[in-house]
């Protein structure tokens, strides 16, 4: 549950679009990094709890991983109550990073190595053999520095793997400000598929590689069009069109720190 000034952003949310790239970039409040403080300070127990605990989805990040590491320090950025870090193989020796004070203390609680703050506020170096990114990219308000930091926590030869939605799908395209990923009050910098490969390789990471992969709350193509349809009828009866669910609008983006 938001505070009632946070709640009344929900209804202010907008987006600029780069016109080379076509990422998104909030130009509203949200850009403000004490207001993403409050948000994530006042998040309850509750929304950590239902972060990401689908174990399918951590067999998904464990084959690409896989692809390039064979084990090692993981380290998942921005992992909640880490319950996907807890899911994957124990081939890698785990590790976190939170900026949730709630998240960390329900993983410490269950046995997860999880520190509190962000890759850039700790400054580690050659920590990580692999680094995780999942749901976190689209938080950040200047993604750059935080990736930067990322790079720098990589040994030589690490793996990164980013996983974000993607502005320029075109499932994303057709629902317009409708994309629910619009409507997250922490959303503020949303990448096209371009825009993030570009990033990652003037950040010195190379073998990049982009896969779509399907977010682990989305839904399947009937119920999508299903929302297309119900809100064709909301229009001719005069009520506001609901959120569009997240559907191929995802990216998995892997690439590795040169050796």
């Amino acid at each position: 549950m938001l505070s009632g000034d946070l709640g009344r952003l929900l209804d202010e949310l907008s987006f600029a679009r780069c016109a080379s790239c076509a990422s998104l970039v909030a130009i509203d409040g949200r850009r403000d990094p004490e207001l993403l403080e409050e948000v994530y300070r006042t998040l309850p127990d509750s929304y950590w709890s239902r972060l990401n605990p689908q174990t399918n989805f951590g067999r998904v990040i464990d084959r690409h991983l896989s692809q390039r590491r064979d084990g090692g320090d993981l380290w998942d950025i921005g992992c909640g109550s880490g319950h996907l870090l807890e899911s994957l193989e124990n081939r890698w020796t785990k590790h976190g990073i939170e900026p949730g004070i709630r998240a960390v203390a329900l993983a410490n609680q269950r046995g997860l190595e999880v520190q509190a703050g962000t890759a850039g506020a700790l400054g580690l170096n050659r920590v990580a053999d692999a680094a995780l990114m999942i749901d976190v990219v689209e938080h950040l308000a200047d993604p750059v520095t935080e990736l930067r930091a990322v790079a720098e926590m990589l040994r030589p030869g690490g793996v990164l793997i980013v996983f974000t939605g993607a502005a320029d799908a075109w499932t994303a395209r057709v629902a317009g400000s409708l994309w629910y990923y619009l409507h997250c009050i922490g959303h503020v910098s949303v990448f096209s598929r371009v825009g993030l490969v570009a990033m990652l390789i003037k950040l010195g990471f190379t073998n990049v590689q982009t896969h779509r992969v399907e977010h682990p709350g989305g839904v399947g193509t009937a119920k999508w069009l299903r929302r297309i349809g119900g809100n064709g009828m909301r229009r001719v009866l005069g009520r506001p069109p609901a959120a569009m669910h997240y559907y191929r609008d995802h990216q998995l983006v892997v690439a590795s720190k040169p050796r």
